[in-house]
């Protein structure tokens, strides 16, 4: 008869070997759990497959966009992006986009000038937002942006070694012209802008005085204009008598009587240039001749010619031109010797 009597440290060690499979199971348990975490990290960076902009520059012996140039809505000629990558890509502008061409190796977007920045998108590769030029693009330049595809392995066919690899004779490669590059001073020029006329009705504003006319200009990017003013009325003869804003003539004290009425005329007749600054603004100068006669009735019937309201001689204006498709508006000022002022309104027609 067989009796075991339990003490402390033995119910201790029993205790202690029965916890022993649970510790481990919580070990292999942990294992388990970082050994999904570290595949599971290493399948989503196989997979994570972004693309990226490799480069971005201009092209300045490229002149496809002087060539062939692509206008916006507001008549202006367009920059051209060359996008050296796949054509599943898709593009934005906040600007838009005025026209897309697929060529060979490329894809050809036409974008207003001053667009700053462009977003790419992929079907399976994603979407790269607002990707910003280091400067806004301008008209008429052409640009090469080159886009980086991600890693992909591709398996490889074996190639079969070729019998004979050895060069029996060297050869002799002859460049032609068009690879050869091509020094700064036969570059070609910037097209010629193609030559318009412009006729545009004006009117001339002085308190409550108003005058119309009339501008023809010929233009390219710099052209000559010409422009004639008046208020379509004529005034008595004086017979060369002239009186001041007082009313006194030369070398008298007391002046005659007047009846109140006066009669007023102005004309002016200018040339000059104009010039297109940027975009579709332009700014105009010319000179010329031009008169403005005031006359006062005396009680007599008699006409007396102010000589302090009256001016003529030197004729002189200046003012910008904003030019939106065929139409254009014109604000300026005219003077005539420098002492009577108007302000010039235009609203023409480019032919």
């Amino acid at each position: 008869m067989n009796i075991s009597i339990l003490t402390p440290d033995t119910g201790r060690k029993l205790m202690s070997m029965k916890r022993l499979p649970d510790v481990k199971r919580g070990i292999l348990n942990t294992r388990r759990y970082i050994l999904t975490t570290v595949m599971l990290l290493i399948f989503s960076t196989m997979y994570a497959q972004q693309f990226s902009v490799q480069s971005f520059r201009q092209l300045p012996n490229d002149i496809s966009a002087y060539i062939q140039p692509v206008k916006d809505l507001n008549d202006e000629a367009c920059a051209l992006i060359k996008i050296v990558g796949s054509r599943d890509f898709a593009f934005s502008t906040p600007l838009g986009i005025v026209k897309r061409k697929n060529d060979i190796g490329e894809t050809w977007i036409y974008v207003p000038r001053g667009t700053t920045q462009i977003t790419i998108k992929h079907p399976q590769w994603g979407v790269l937002r607002d990707y910003r030029f280091p400067s806004p693009l301008e008209s008429r330049l052409t640009y090469e942006l080159v886009l980086s595809a991600p890693s992909v392995s591709i398996p490889r066919r074996r190639i079969p070694p070729m019998e004979n690899t050895a060069v029996s004779d060297p050869h002799t490669y002859e460049l032609t012209i068009q690879q050869l590059p091509v020094p700064e001073w036969r570059r070609p020029r910037r097209p010629k802008e193609k030559a318009a006329w412009l006729i545009m009705p004006s009117m001339g504003l002085h308190r409550q005085e108003a005058a119309g006319g009339i501008r023809l200009a010929w233009m390219r990017r710099h052209g000559i204009y010409m422009h004639a003013l008046s208020d379509f009325r004529t005034t008595p003869s004086t017979y060369g008598q002239e009186c001041d804003k007082n009313g006194l003539l030369p070398g008298s004290a007391l002046p005659p009587y007047y009846s109140g009425k006066s009669e007023k005329s102005y004309y002016a007749l200018t040339a000059g240039g104009i010039h297109r600054i940027v975009g579709n603004f332009c700014l105009y100068e010319g000179i010329g001749y031009g008169a403005r006669t005031v006359v006062w009735q005396t009680d007599e019937g008699t006409y007396l010619r102010n000589s302090d309201y009256s001016s003529q001689g030197l004729t002189a204006e200046a003012g910008a031109m904003l030019r939106l498709r065929r139409f254009a508006f014109s604000v300026g000022a005219i003077t005539t010797g420098g002492k009577y002022w108007m302000m010039n309104l235009g609203l023409g027609i480019r032919l």
